[in-house]
């Protein structure tokens, strides 16, 4: 609409104040870079969402995850689940009781959660 002229389109020239500029790293799966972010958000009350776009590999990515990131309580999730079930999960997760939503790229629906600072794409080349 706000290409043909119906609605106004609203830009945001200037960022927030106290915004941190984006920063992106383009790199391998490493243990030590996740951890590192997931601890940074952690320490600051943030959250992180993690992507792996395959269902059935979902789990094994999860338990990987677990694994390394010690404290860090991850919720999973994807476009498959019962609506019920991934209502739950997201509610869970907007509410803070879990730190890391893994899950498929269901996320680029234009979700709005203000705590979540970090997001790692795994296997990004194949988006």
């Amino acid at each position: 609409m706000a290409l043909s002229g119906f609605r106004d389109i609203s830009i945001i020239a200037t960022p927030p104040r106290d915004r941190y500029p984006i920063h992106t790293e383009l790199v391998k799966f490493n243990r030590k870079v996740i951890q590192t972010a997931v601890q940074r958000e952690l320490e600051r009350e943030g959250q992180v969402f993690f992507v792996h776009n395959r269902i059935n590999t979902l789990e094994q990515v999860r338990v990987e995850l677990a694994g390394f990131l010690g404290n860090a309580r991850i919720v999973t999730a994807h476009g498959q689940m019962k609506p019920e079930q991934l209502e739950d999960v997201m509610s869970a997760f907007m509410q803070g009781e879990y730190d890391i939503l893994l899950s498929t790229a269901i996320i680029e629906s234009g979700l709005d959660l203000p705590r979540v600072n970090t997001i790692f794409i795994d296997n990004a080349h194949t988006f």
